[in-house]
């Protein structure tokens, strides 16, 4: 159960977490590809709040359920993080499409990488 539960954790920990650089290398921001709108983390936020604070806590420090996402940034990247939001493993429920655009899951990824 605590495997399990570890596992989960691992993948919700990843569902949300962004692009950068540690140590002396510039951070990396997270852009829109070609021809989307650009991100908007200020949107993103209120997604986050309303589809993903009830596990990870408003300010990202983490649930009874989903694991912390503070500094998520520095450990993984901005592609590894909307896969994981587009396609998560279980318990993270399945938020695109029938709650969240491809818009939301690029807001919310940018907005979790203020954190």
């Amino acid at each position: 159960m605590r495997f399990r539960f570890a596992c989960v954790a691992l993948a919700l920990i990843t569902a949300v977490a962004l692009p950068a650089c540690s140590g002396g290398t510039s951070r990396k921001r997270a852009t829109a590809a070609q021809g989307e709108a650009p991100l908007n983390a200020g949107r993103g936020r209120s997604i986050y709040l309303a589809q993903c604070s009830a596990c990870h806590g408003r300010d990202g420090t983490g649930g009874q359920i989903g694991p912390q996402l503070r500094n998520e940034h520095l450990r993984h990247t901005f592609a590894q993080v909307r896969d994981i939001v587009l396609d998560p493993e279980p318990p993270m429920p399945k938020l695109f499409p029938a709650r969240m655009t491809g818009a939301d899951v690029r807001d919310v990824s940018a907005y979790v990488e203020t954190l």
